[in-house]
């Protein structure tokens, strides 16, 4: 199990990807919301691509949240199937479904969809709707909480970076969509993950895109000031 910079996690010994939160469509859902901005996609279908042209992944498994809304209006429906379309073309694709997708299996029938996927040691469910509990010698990987933590920059401000979370045989993806605020997991876990842990140690895997930082959050307890990343610090020294 290897987690990507670009935000992604691969399994099988790196034949498969996984991905999550797209949120594909999610300008053309905000301006169908009567936002009046220009309609862009923040890049999610261009950096998807390079990841898996790069890597070159036998299944690509979209985590859930794979579109923002349903009805899709036309253009979206086309930016939507062609971007699908492009990743089928470069490897197997799965699509598990979030909460997002309430539509999405009658929507986009050429995609078949399913709740959960699974592989060797490893089960893969959105997480809008958490197991029970660990599986014994299986690892859960979920999205839908879009973890970040807020690090300073070597400017002194305060910046949010998208994180890995790892902890009592669970793991939570970033979410890919460039459009994602982000939930601090140092300052706003939600319960449901603080009770999934539990007391345990939380491994937290920071990104920024091109590098990795492995960062101790702990168990969050109340508000908390941004962490400087080691990087940052040795330009202040």
């Amino acid at each position: 199990m290897r987690f990507d910079p670009a935000g992604g996690l691969w399994v099988d010994e790196g034949r498969t990807l996984l991905v999550a939160d797209l949120h594909l469509g999610y300008g053309w859902a905000q301006r169908r919301r009567g936002e009046l901005g220009p309609v862009v996609e923040g890049g999610t279908r261009e950096r998807l691509m390079r990841l898996v042209e790069a890597g070159r992944p036998e299944r690509v498994v979209l985590v859930g949240d794979i579109v923002h809304a349903p009805r899709p209006a036309e253009e979206e429906r086309r930016m939507i199937e062609e971007t699908l379309r492009e990743v089928r073309g470069q490897a197997e694709l799965i699509c598990v479904l979030g909460n997002h997708d309430r539509a999405f299996a009658a929507e986009f029938t050429e995609f078949p969809a399913v709740g959960e996927w699974r592989t060797e040691g490893v089960r893969v469910v959105h997480g809008d709707v958490l197991p029970a509990g660990p599986e014994t010698h299986v690892v859960t990987v979920v999205g839908h909480f879009h973890p970040v933590v807020r690090v300073k920059t070597a400017s002194g401000a305060s910046q949010k970076m998208a994180a890995f979370l790892v902890g009592r045989g669970l793991v939570v993806l970033p979410a890919f969509s460039g459009f994602s605020a982000g939930c601090d997991m140092r300052r706003e876990m939600p319960g449901e993950l603080r009770r999934w842990f539990g007391a345990e140690e939380v491994r937290t895997v920071v990104t920024d895109g091109d590098r990795l930082l492995e960062m101790k959050i702990g168990k969050p307890k109340g508000r908390r000031g941004p962490e400087v990343p080691p990087w940052v610090r040795s330009r202040r020294g």
